[in-house]
């Protein structure tokens, strides 16, 4: 018996992998795949994030070089009401109203009646740009609420009555996704006083010097514009 030998048996090198490997795989597959993917969001937030910066450069400075124009040829303006002469020259912190010219629309030049506020448009803040045609008719005219140039403080904005001719009167959005607007006004309002910066400007036949405007983000201020302003004295 001792000189039997038994066949050798040899176990098969080749076996697969257990339940705990494969369940470890799985794990860091799924880590590679998360850490991939929140990579390229990221990446894509980024993208959006410069392109809306971008975007919103340019209209600021579509904006500004617009009102730097205009300001800059301001005419010192009143009009005959039956309480007296009222300057149309107004300054408020977050609103302005001046004359200036005018871009040419369907042939006809000339000066206009603009009003520059910050007003509310569902849940954000819209710069917007009022333009009334400078003409004795069309400033004396009753109009509806919200379209009156003398309501000054018009509360909450309400897209314009389509019935009002566009050459008479019409909107414009400047900058939305705001968060507040601020304004002030260097010069002396009345003779004898001294020039100094003022939060308003108002029933006064001067004009200011230098026009101040930051516009107000929700994530940050904008740099602070001044505009030099023709007419002053």
């Amino acid at each position: 018996m001792s000189g039997l030998k038994y066949p050798f048996v040899a176990r098969n090198s080749a076996s697969g992998f257990t339940l705990l490997e494969l369940i470890i795989s799985l794990v860091l597959m799924s880590l590679i795949v998360m850490l991939l993917f929140s990579g390229l969001d990221l990446g894509r937030r980024a993208w959006e994030k410069t392109a809306t910066a971008g975007e919103r450069q340019t209209q600021e400075r579509l904006t500004f070089d617009y009102l730097r124009r205009t300001l800059g040829a301001l005419m010192p303006e009143q009009i005959d009401t039956e309480e007296g002469p009222l300057p149309l020259f107004r300054g408020e912190s977050s609103a302005i109203r001046w004359v200036g010219p005018s871009a040419s629309q369907a042939g006809i030049g000339g000066a206009a009646l603009f009003q520059l506020e910050l007003r509310d448009r569902d849940a954000e803040k819209v710069l917007l740009l009022k333009r009334w045609l400078y003409h004795p008719k069309v400033l004396t005219e009753s109009l509806k609420d919200g379209l009156d140039w003398r309501q000054f403080e018009s509360g909450q904005w309400q897209p314009r009555d389509r019935q009002v001719a566009e050459l008479r009167y019409s909107e414009h959005l400047m900058l939305e996704g705001l968060r507040g607007l601020e304004l002030s006004y260097y010069g002396s309002s009345q003779p004898g006083l001294p020039e100094e910066w003022q939060r308003e400007w108002r029933d006064s036949r001067r004009v200011p010097r230098l026009i101040r405007l930051r516009v107000l983000y929700p994530e940050g201020d904008s740099p602070v514009v001044t505009f030099a302003i023709g007419g002053a004295r």
